[in-house]
Parts: structure tokens; sequence; C-alpha cells
């Protein structure tokens, strides 16, 4: 059985939203900066877990643009396999953000990202989001 997530690249003036991850023994990652985002329920379709997620952790609706990365995978450690599906998205409208999940929300340029204690997956898909919407020309198209 593969556990499936999804996760939002929240971009806002060339800044980065991200979570810190609460410090619980039972998560993964605790107490590592990352996107927000969450499992999908059956049967639910992966943008419709998306925004759900997204308003029950930050109370922001939002628009999702293109999916961005996409990674299946398993880590020592962990039972299940796991898939991972990241998508660039936009705030609609003009609510303040209300954290039901995490310590904290930040917003962080892409400069800031990389001296963070990251999820390492989450820095991946932001990598290669911040690459791409800055003309990088990869060798391997």
């Amino acid at each position: 059985m593969t556990i499936k997530a999804v996760k939002a690249i929240i971009l806002v003036n060339k800044n980065y939203l991200l979570q810190l991850r609460d410090r619980k023994k039972n998560i993964s990652f605790p107490n590592h900066w990352g996107l927000f985002g969450g499992r999908i329920d059956k049967k639910e379709k992966n943008t419709i877990a998306l925004k759900r997620e997204i308003k029950e952790e930050t109370n922001l609706n939002i628009k999702i643009n293109r999916r961005v990365f996409n990674v299946d995978f398993d880590i020592i450690g962990l039972k299940k396999k796991r898939n991972l599906q990241y998508y660039e998205c936009e705030i609609i409208g003009k609510k303040k953000i209300k954290l039901s999940e995490g310590k904290k929300y930040k917003f962080f340029s892409f400069q800031q990202i990389k001296k963070l204690n990251m999820v390492p997956m989450d820095f991946v898909a932001l990598k290669s989001h911040y690459l791409h919407n800055n003309h990088f020309i990869s060798i391997y198209r």
C-alpha cells in the first residue's frame, strides 16, 4: 500500500510559504521547515485534497496552477511507500493565515530556504520550482 499526499508551493512576492513542523515523535521530520499539505483521502481527487488541506491548516483558499513535481519513494525506517505530488498554487482573496498545524509559518526567499533545516523532499520540489521559474535550462531535456 502506498500513502499518497499533496503539497502546495505557494509563492508570494518571490517568497515561499513554509511551516515549521511540530516537534512530535509520531510525525515525519519533526521540527523541520516544510510545505503545507497532507494525505489524500480514499477516492478523493488530488486537487480537492490539496485545497482541503490548505484550508484546514492555514484558513487560506488557493487556486492550483500546475503540478510541479511528483515522486514515489520509500525511506529507511518507514514501513509504507509514499507518493508525493507538489502543485504550484496561489492564494485567493485576502484572508489572514490562521495556523492549525505546525509551530509557526513564515515566507522565505529561496536563498534563505537553502540555509534551513528542511523536509528533504520538499526542498527538492522547491529547488525544482525555483530553477524552472528562473529559466534554468537542464541538459536532460
